[in-house]
């Protein structure tokens, strides 16, 4: 991605800010943010900030723009935007999407886990559970780094959904590598999976490689994970019967179940559910689930939030 896209590029944070505003001035409820690495977000700045401050030495026409001590000024993280969204916004839900396993800092899982403007979703990308194949992904993490996040925001937020983006056949991936990523899912408290198939891009270190692994294998190895995600997400939801979820209806209630009428709606940790009655879409509702039905919860009442 980096050689097609170039360098991550941050949108300056009053810009999200006045974005969001915008949005929730015309009736959006919910935002969710997204970037191509959006747990980097804010590292360009420093960057952009310290070259800065170098030019200033050797030229006097920045000197009285910049200096060194604006170079701490511009140190800005991904917790800091989502925490000036909270305070700068009405915005009523947050939702994050994608950050990557070592972005999920304390401070940022404590601010999820203890703010309601929150959405409790938390995707966090894996590719792999074996270490060598990390390595050749050259990925900044390892699988015992990946379990410790997990392992946290769970703890953090026993009901939020965690979710995974896991790759099969990987240039040189074998099958006990492979049964690697099966455990580590297995053993962990993920909800769901986005599972997908390594295929070649041209000019790219890992097309070269010679091991490739034969597509009927990739394909059986996806079809293993997408069962074993499928087997997960069906016990999330069942452990959730009995509890109180909030939900923002998605469409005009035109739903039926049964003799009930319905309407549809997405869970504040990101599971569709189907809610009694007929409501207005884009509105908030606090619901008692009363089962799991395939991948979608039925509540037993809902109550305006």
């Amino acid at each position: 991605i980096p050689s097609v896209r170039g360098q991550s590029r941050s949108m300056p944070m009053d810009r999200v800010v006045t974005e969001i505003r915008t949005l929730v001035a015309s009736g959006y409820r919910e935002v969710v943010i997204s970037g191509i690495n959006l747990g980097r977000w804010g590292r360009d700045f420093a960057k952009s900030s310290e070259r800065s401050t170098l030019s200033s030495h050797s030229s006097p026409l920045t000197s009285t723009l910049t200096s060194p001590s604006i170079t701490t000024t511009h140190r800005q993280h991904f917790v800091d935007l989502v925490r000036e969204i909270l305070e700068q916004t009405s915005l009523e839900k947050l939702r994050i999407s994608s950050v990557e396993p070592m972005d999920w800092s304390d401070e940022l899982i404590n601010l999820v886990a203890i703010s309601r403007r929150i959405a409790r979703h938390a995707h966090v990308p894996m590719q792999s559970g074996s270490d060598s194949v990390l390595r050749r992904m050259h990925r900044k993490y390892r699988p015992a780094h990946y379990r410790e996040k997990i392992l946290k925001i769970k703890k953090a937020m026993p009901t939020a959904a965690i979710g995974a983006d896991v790759m099969v056949g990987f240039p040189g991936e074998t099958e006990e590598e492979f049964a690697g990523t099966l455990r580590m899912i297995e053993d962990l408290p993920l909800t769901y999976l986005h599972v997908f198939t390594y295929s070649p891009r041209p000019g790219t270190s890992a097309a070269k490689e010679p091991s490739q692994v034969p597509v009927p294998v990739a394909r059986e190895r996806n079809a293993r994970l997408r069962e074993l995600g499928g087997r997960k997400k069906a016990a999330f939801m069942r452990s959730l019967v009995g509890t109180k979820l909030g939900a923002i209806t998605l469409n005009h209630g035109n739903l039926n179940h049964g003799n009930r009428a319905f309407t549809e709606a997405l869970t504040d940790n990101y599971l569709k559910c189907r809610i009694p009655g007929y409501h207005e879409a884009n509105r908030w509702f606090d619901i008692e689930v009363e089962s799991a039905h395939g991948e979608v919860l039925i509540g037993t009442r809902a109550l305006a939030a």
